[in-house]
């Protein structure tokens, strides 16, 4: 099933400067696409690393619930170990493995499969994404557009409940662009994740079902759920 995000009362700060943003509030229903935008150093990336669990919130609460309409409320923890993925601007791949090692890293930090089984999922989440010509080249041969694919699948690897891209076009030309967000939006749609996007690109944010604009003082709706 599906997952949801839930945001009450958040405030992020960084050591004694101003708040990003105070009393934010937030629903994400399971599912959606969100496309979120808003000014440079307003605070999406810190907003997207907050709901991951990877920097600490000052005070509010980012909580996850499944269904669509009441829902029930999951443990925090367990989603963030076992149902985010992350798709990183700066791709964070590493240089000596290849495309399909870098998709098998998730499995190899989290329960044991074996190394088999772990490269035959990666193979297999790599067909289904149509990125099967990368299995075995390495980073430095890869275009921007094409380690993106393989931050796609490594982010998919662990069949998330919920994806969080940070800008993931954000370095890419206009063709590699198209490339990479049909596939993530895909990707997402055909598994039911709900997907968080950042973004400077408006191009980019009218292709979610929602688009959402982060102010120092709260979220504003651009764009009504398509659907």
């Amino acid at each position: 099933m599906a997952t949801g995000i839930k945001i009450e009362s958040l405030e992020c700060r960084f050591g004694g400067q101003e708040p990003l943003y105070s009393n934010l509030f937030l629903k994400i229903q399971p599912g959606q696409t969100i496309a979120l935008t808003g000014e440079s150093g307003i605070g999406k990336t810190s907003l997207l690393k907050a709901i991951a669990g990877f920097i600490p919130i000052s005070s509010g609460n980012i909580g996850f619930f499944s269904g669509h309409v009441e829902g029930s409320i999951l443990d925090a923890e367990t989603v963030r170990k076992d149902k985010i993925g992350f798709v990183f601007q700066d791709y964070y791949l590493i240089d000596h493995l290849t495309g399909c090692q870098n998709v098998m890293l998730p499995g190899l930090m989290g329960v044991n499969l074996g190394l088999r089984k772990i490269e035959e999922r990666a193979k297999e989440l790599m067909a289904s994404l149509n990125v099967s010509h990368l299995f075995n080249r390495y980073p430095d041969a890869l275009s921007g557009g094409e380690k993106q694919r393989i931050c796609i699948a490594r982010a998919f690897f662990k069949s998330p409940e919920i994806v969080l891209a940070d800008e993931p076009t954000g370095s890419l030309d206009a063709k590699n662009s198209d490339i990479v967000i049909r596939l993530l939006i895909n990707a997402a749609q055909a598994r039911g994740t709900t997907l968080v996007l950042a973004t400077h690109s408006k191009n980019v944010a009218k292709r979610m079902q929602r688009v959402l604009t982060l102010h120092s003082k709260g979220i504003e709706e651009e764009s009504s759920l398509l659907s």
